[in-house]
Formats: C-alpha cells, structure tokens, sequence
C-alpha cells in the first residue's frame, strides 16, 4: 500500500486496548488527545466496547436512545466529546481512533485507508460517501466523528465486523417527536463485514462477497490486519509490545506497538460517566404529552431538568429529572383531577 503525503518524515504508534469498558476506552481517548502532541508521529488507537450505545456531543439522549431497553437490557449509554450520530457497539464492533495534529486532520483518508486494506487482505467492495461513512452496497459499516483541539485531533470510527444487528436497531429507536435543535443521527440501513459476506447486499457486490472469507472476518483479524497496514504506511514494523504505563513506554521511544491491559484512574473523568454529562447535557426540548379531549401538555426541558409545564413553572414536577414514564403517570393523574 503506498505511503500518503501527510504522512511523509512522522514516525507512527498503534495503541491497542484489551480494556472493554466504554467510558474508560473513551476516557483514554480524550487521554490520549490532551496529553501527547502529534507534530512529529501519528497514533491509531484500536478498540472494542461490551454493549453500549453512544450518542454525539451534541445529541439528545432521549431522542436518539430507546432508554427503556438499554436498562432492561444492561446496555451501557454513554456521550463522547466529539460530534456526530448515535452508534451501537459491541465486541463485534470495532474502533479506530486516529490521532494527528491540526495540518493532517484527514477523516477521508483514515477511511480511505481502511476501505484499501479491507479490500486487499479480504476483497471487499467498500465505498465511502460524502458522510465519511463506508458502505457496502446501500448498507453502512461505519460511521465516524472527529475532535479537533489546538495541539491535535483524532478521528474515529466504528466497523461493524460481526455484531448484533437486531440489538443494534432496537436500542437506537429514541422519541423521535421531541422538539429541539439537538443534532439528530441521520438513520441508514446497517449491515455487517460477516452479514455482507452471508448475502449479496447488490448484484455489483457479487463476485467480490464470498462465504469462503467467513473464517477470516473476525475481529481479532481486523485488527492485527489494520495495525499491520498502518505501520507499514510509516515503514514501522511490529516490534514486542509494550504497556503503554510501563517505565519502557513514552510518547518517544520507539515501541510501535502499545498494549493497555489497564485504564488508570488518573485518567478517567468521572464526570463522563455521570447523569448529567450523559442525559443533562442533552439540549434543550419539549415533548408534548396527551391529557385527553384532544389537548396535549408542553413539558419544557432543559438540562435534563423540566423547566416547565403547559407553560408554567408551578408544578410539582419543576426541577425533577426527566422521565418519560413519571410525567405520563403525572399528566394522568392531573387529567382525572380535572375530570372529577
């Protein structure tokens, strides 16, 4: 795979984590972001989450996640710090994060890059969109988001190797009939690296999706595949691996390939796991609850808090937590009072 100009006189890192958890995946993310610089090497971060769902910066949590479900389902809910949609991942999902400063911020060539190395080590046919997501067919792989600082960025995004689709659909089937400016994930059909391979997703895609790469199409696979091709865009190989908290580990020595068994608590904020950064940050909205007889009761909220409701603030449910399920009691409730 030839080499690309961004990356011409920089030295390379992959950082591969065994840690599952998401906040602390995330959590050494933004770790990592904040604490390295980039102007003289670049880093991939490889990962994978137990169940979880999560949501953009700037997203609103009811509205993209069906909350219900993931507690009944013990699926984590989390909130990144970069932009974007909503994405399901699992352990048949993985994540690569890729850190440059500012000048060679290039989401399109971060994917670009992973469409060629699927494609010559597993003859995939990907196509990338303006979205910067890949595609197989009319069906999405990946989708990815971006954090852009002052000494550096990452892109990342997500591949869908051979995770739990239904799972996937169900939990991102938020209430769509909140009313806010919060971003909302723009839906597409999913598909798998294994699934694409068990079908034709598109008569085009026929000669190149064959069953006989389902042996191969694994995450474990992907990942020492990918690792391999992007140290190779450096010129790097695969020396023995190191603990990235080891003595033998900094952001200069010479080890490419850097192993987290571990994420340290020094390095997780716990505010990110916290009520108020995962639902109190979503933007502000209103969801309009039936009362009966045709009329319908504004809840405002803000902050994760009602603010208001039918337009006053003198109401018993001012200041509390939004729960969809406490309000409707609370509305019912009222609307016999009235009726009596």
């Amino acid at each position: 795979m030839a080499t690309c100009a961004a990356r011409q006189g920089k030295r390379a890192k992959v950082i591969l984590s065994n840690v599952t958890n998401v906040y602390k995946n995330l959590a050494l993310e933004h770790w990592i972001l904040n604490n390295w610089s980039f102007a003289n090497f670049d880093c991939l971060l490889i990962y994978r989450n137990e169940p979880c769902v999560v949501i953009g910066r700037f997203q609103n949590t009811w509205r993209e996640v069906n909350v219900d479900r993931a507690k009944k389902d013990g699926v984590s809910i989390a909130r990144r710090v970069s932009g974007g949609g909503t994405v399901y991942h699992d352990l048949g999902n993985v994540n690569f994060s890729f850190f440059s400063d500012k000048p060679s911020h290039c989401p399109a060539r971060n994917l670009q890059f992973l469409s060629q190395t699927l494609s010559e080590r597993h003859m995939l046919s990907i196509d990338l969109n303006k979205r910067h997501d890949l595609h197989i067919g009319d069906r999405k792989i990946s989708g990815s988001a971006s954090r852009i600082i002052r000494t550096g960025s990452f892109h990342h995004c997500t591949l869908l190797v051979n995770s739990d689709l239904a799972a996937l659909s169900g939990l991102l089937q938020g209430d769509k009939t909140l009313q806010g400016s919060s971003t909302a994930s723009v839906p597409s059909p999913t598909t798998s690296l294994l699934s694409a391979l068990s079908r034709d997703v598109t008569p085009q895609s026929r000669d190149v999706i064959s069953a006989k790469h389902h042996d191969v199409i694994t995450p474990r696979n992907i990942i020492d595949d990918v690792a391999e091709e992007y140290l190779s865009l450096y010129f790097e190989s695969i020396p023995a691996e190191v603990d990235l908290w080891s003595e033998d580990c900094t952001q200069d020595t010479d080890n490419t390939l850097v192993l987290v068994e571990e994420v340290p608590d020094k390095v997780i904020d716990h505010d990110h796991e916290s009520w108020d950064w995962i639902f109190g940050r979503s933007p502000k909205f209103v969801k309009q609850f039936e009362l009966g007889n045709d009329r319908t009761v504004p809840v405002s909220v803000e902050r994760g808090l009602v603010k208001e409701v039918d337009g006053s603030e003198n109401s018993n449910l001012v200041g509390t937590r939004y729960d969809p399920g406490v309000i409707s009691r609370f509305i019912s409730e009222l609307n016999k009072s009235q009726i009596s």
